[in-house]
């Protein structure tokens, strides 16, 4: 009875001491609740690699009911740098854990994942970013990162022709979730969408409705700020070369 007394204590406090530093934490549709740290989402088999006090086992995604993950070094710096467009350092800072984490339902994850495509494409790296979206879409096939990996494989692959590119954006027009007050994810996947979509109006020559998407990626979606900030700029670039263009 002493030593099952003194097991019990030292996994209870073992249980204590992860949550005090901040460890993983990952419920499963059984009810089990395990702390530990998520190692690696595995994109053939759809499976998170968990390691916890007991040892390190893999756990199909549909077995997962909740997944809640500490963020890693790099993503604060990687926010940081996004929001400043300094696009090599976000490549650099969020890569790692992306590659590592895509495919888990988790707000930062999702966050980074997104970021960094968008990265890609603001560096020229376009078949970096279509890789990136690709995969992004094969993990996540519904709710806002879904239309940001659609959104992002759109510009990637279609970028050339601003015909093309409209066409694909339309069809994606079902997944915008607008409101009042919609979640971040939803306005973030909003600001990218309708960035995108005032690159292909203003390479098309249509200067009043590329305006338009900037203004209202500026005003209604200006999260991640550098995306705003950027629609703002292009909105003045536009403003300057049309004199007399003007938005209803």
């Amino acid at each position: 009875m002493p030593m099952i007394y003194f097991v019990s204590l030292f996994s209870f406090l073992f249980i204590l001491a992860v949550g005090a530093i901040g460890e993983d934490r990952i419920r499963l549709k059984n009810g089990e609740v395990l702390q530990g740290q998520a190692v690696k989402f595995d994109e053939g088999s759809m499976t998170l690699t968990f390691k916890f006090a007991q040892g390190t086992l893999g756990y199909p995604s549909s077995d997962l009911a909740e997944v809640n993950l500490e963020e890693r070094p790099g993503v604060a710096e990687g926010r940081q740098a996004f929001a400043k467009g300094n696009w090599e350092e976000v490549v650099n800072r969020w890569k790692p854990s992306v590659e590592a984490l895509m495919g888990v339902d988790s707000p930062w994850v999702l966050e980074c994942a997104g970021g960094l495509g968008q990265a890609y494409l603001a560096l020229g790296k376009v078949a970096d970013a279509e890789t990136h979206f690709g995969k992004m879409k094969k993990f996540y096939a519904q709710g806002p990162a879904a239309l940001r990996a659609s959104v992002g494989l759109a510009e990637a692959t279609q970028n050339r022709d601003a015909g093309v590119l409209l066409e694909k954006l339309k069809e994606l027009e079902g997944q915008l979730k607008e409101g009042l007050r919609p979640l971040r994810a939803d306005r973030e996947a909003l600001a990218e969408y309708y960035f995108a979509r005032g690159g292909a109006y203003e390479k098309k020559g249509d200067a009043k409705k590329a305006l338009e998407d900037y203004l209202r990626v500026a005003t209604l979606y200006p999260e991640p700020p550098s995306l705003g900030q950027r629609a703002e700029e292009r909105a003045e670039g536009l403003r300057k070369a049309n004199k007399d263009l003007v938005t209803e």
